[in-house]
């Protein structure tokens, strides 16, 4: 049970936290903007530096002019929209046997026509066995990370096999996923073999949607991202592993930094008189001070290392979005899409506006994920009821089914 007198009473000391984490926030935003604005001269060549120092943190790649701003562009009509997004039950050692179960909600809307929806949904039950042969003993445990993993992999097959289910002849289309296109994720794995399948066979599907020419995207609400603040902190010099010491002239900074260096004798501190450093501050709070509503910024490039195995074309690019929610209100999205599609500037004109028109009908959110979601999410009554006819089955084939006291306990509360 949880005592909201004893915390309303540590809620207060939120207010004095909140108001200088915004009057900072403030000062870095300033610093941050007029450094990229700084940078918008002479992109090219920050470029060049950062790749001769592969800095270890992640710094976004520039393809263009980091200022470059795009108004919304007109959807066209008619256009096919398809979505998938997947929801789990994981694997349970309170529950025997151990399985995990995966569900894909599937929406296809196509805009312009009177033709119907499509609006349903997969589910997958696996049982470890049914793991042996791709993964070896390994999945045995079925962690959380794996069973994540699989969704999403099962996510994009299904986007996949709808969009080609759902294309019309000379009708444009948009394949829209949710979260990230990178699989961050699996770097934490702990078994090589199953990462490098994994990711393998999640960039075989991506090759196949450049095969077909189907222009996919994922939509990432409220990023965390820090690439592009971790290109200026690489300007400014700032990077833990680019120079956290002030820079002295002649020691080694990059032309870039050359080109913006203090008079000879000066040196660059860490709380200059230019504003305070840019640990702390992420990509949407910077764009926000350069985008308007409706508007997206520059295309970048991801530098993760996964991305080495990514196959050519498919590496992954991204942009980010100013989506209205009210009429005073807006939120930052970052849109990841392959390199092949960033490359036809056409294409990211469709996908930036059919996320614009999806985000109006959903309140600032795309509705047809929204779609997709409700049709994948598996709700405690219904997981309580898959778990009754997984013991009915068992018990008709003379088989036991068990649970823990534990869990038995906690869907049985006695006060």
């Amino acid at each position: 049970m949880l005592d909201l007198q004893q915390l309303r009473q540590q809620l207060e000391r939120l207010p004095e936290t909140q108001f200088e984490t915004r009057r900072l926030r403030e000062e870095q935003r300033a610093r941050a903007v007029a450094t990229l604005r700084e940078i918008a001269d002479v992109w090219q060549t920050v470029q060049t530096d950062v790749e001769e120092a592969s800095p270890r943190r992640l710094v976004a790649s520039l393809r263009a002019r980091p200022t470059t701003v795009q108004p919304a562009p007109s959807r066209p009509t008619p256009v096919t929209v398809v979505a998938t997004d997947g929801s789990q039950i994981y694997p349970d050692r309170h529950v025997e046997p151990a399985y995990f179960l995966l569900n894909i909600g599937r929406v296809a809307f196509q805009y312009g026509t009177t033709e119907p929806p499509t609006l349903d949904a997969v589910p997958d039950l696996r049982f470890a066995d049914d793991l042996d042969e791709h993964f070896d003993e390994v999945l045995a445990s079925m962690t959380t990370e794996i069973v994540s993993a699989l969704r999403d992999e099962q996510e994009l097959a299904e986007l996949l096999a709808l969009a080609r289910d759902r294309r019309v002849a000379d009708r444009p289309l948009v394949a829209l996923a949710d979260g990230t296109l990178i699989r961050w994720m699996l770097r934490g794995m702990q078994n090589r073999v199953v990462e490098e399948a994994l990711i393998e066979r999640y960039t075989g599907m991506l090759k196949e949607f450049m095969a077909d020419e189907l222009p996919i995207a994922s939509y990432i609400s409220m990023p965390g991202n820090t690439e592009l603040v971790n290109l200026l902190r690489f300007y400014l010099g700032e990077l833990d592993d680019n120079r956290e010491e002030p820079i002295a002239l002649g020691d080694g900074a990059s032309r870039s930094q050359a080109m913006r260096a203090d008079p000879p004798g000066e040196t660059r501190t860490r709380e200059s008189a230019e504003g305070p450093r840019l640990a702390g501050l992420l990509d949407r709070h910077v764009v926000r001070a350069i985008l308007q509503p409706g508007e997206r910024s520059a295309v970048f490039g991801s530098t993760s290392h996964i991305q080495r195995q990514y196959p050519e074309g498919n590496e992954i690019c991204y942009f980010y979005l100013n989506v209205p929610v009210t009429k005073h209100d807006s939120e930052i999205a970052r849109i990841e899409i392959p390199a092949w599609v960033a490359d036809r500037s056409e294409l990211v004109d469709r996908i930036h506006a059919t996320v614009m028109s999806e985000c109006r009908k959903g309140e600032g959110y795309p509705l047809i994920l929204a779609e997709a979601h409700e049709r994948a999410v598996i709700r405690a009554p219904e997981r309580e009821s898959f778990q009754r006819l997984l013991d009915r089955t068992l018990r008709r084939a003379g088989l036991p089914s068990s649970r823990s006291r534990k869990r038995s306990s906690k869907q049985r509360p006695r006060v």
